[in-house]
């Protein structure tokens, strides 16, 4: 019993400790990055910055400076895929009208921040509410049918109110939005098949963001200038 209760004790302190062990370690590149980026030694502050970006972890203030220290380095594509993930997350509509006048300036491809733009920014961010909502719809249904079930009007009637909310829950379960990328990487060439020998369609010497449909191998299929083309994986960044 004793040793079930240290056992339960060690287990404690490992979920404990942990957590917060990595949020210090976390902390500390932050700052470490952050000085680097308050005295001008960009290259290295950007490394951690992306280090810490690529575990999963971003803020507000840090999408900012990557997409400001991508810009000094003339890596544009870069810049306006961080400055829209900081959009995405504050809803600052400085970032929007700052993106459509780097559109304009670079001669940008494919960036659209008009309402569709938006709708399905907001149907990516409650997607999973409006299936929580509807799904208890069904629920409440289903159960009112159960209830009622020595009533076959109710029941249809209990039916026909639980049908709309299931066409719905089924639409979302399987669309999951535009999904759309940056390409990062220019000259970028996008091609007829997922091979370096196909056609050429199309060659990107812009930022450009395309509509991606999937992924095959090192290549992902995507939508440019409303024309189907292939693009290495590792040119693109996906929103």
């Amino acid at each position: 019993m004793l040793k079930f209760k240290n056992l339960i004790s060690l287990l404690f302190l490992i979920i404990v400790i942990t957590p917060n062990g990595f949020t210090q370690s976390l902390e500390k590149e932050l700052v470490k990055a952050d000085s680097l980026y308050k005295n001008k030694q960009y290259i290295s502050a950007i490394k951690i910055y992306k280090k810490i970006y690529n575990e999963g972890n971003s803020s507000p203030a840090m999408l900012l400076k990557l997409a400001r220290i991508e810009e000094g380095m003339e890596n544009h594509g870069e810049s306006m895929y961080y400055l829209e993930k900081y959009y995405q997350t504050t809803k600052d509509e400085k970032a929007i009208e700052y993106l459509k006048k780097t559109t304009e300036a670079k001669k940008a491809i494919g960036f659209d921040y008009s309402l569709a733009y938006q709708l399905n920014l907001y149907y990516k961010e409650w997607k999973i509410y409006l299936q929580l909502l509807f799904s208890i719809i069904i629920f409440l249904g289903l159960g009112m049918m159960i209830k009622n079930q020595d009533s076959t009007q109710k029941k249809k009637n209990y039916f026909a109110i639980s049908l709309i909310p299931i066409l719905v829950v089924a639409f979302l379960n399987n669309y999951d939005g535009k999904s759309e990328a940056i390409i990062t990487t220019t000259p970028s060439y996008l091609l007829e098949g997922p091979s370096a020998g196909a056609n050429l369609v199309e060659k990107v010497s812009a930022p450009a963001k395309i509509q991606v449909k999937n992924q095959v191998d090192v290549w992902s299929k995507v939508i440019i200038k409303e024309k189907e083309a292939y693009i290495k994986t590792s040119s693109i960044k996906k929103l």
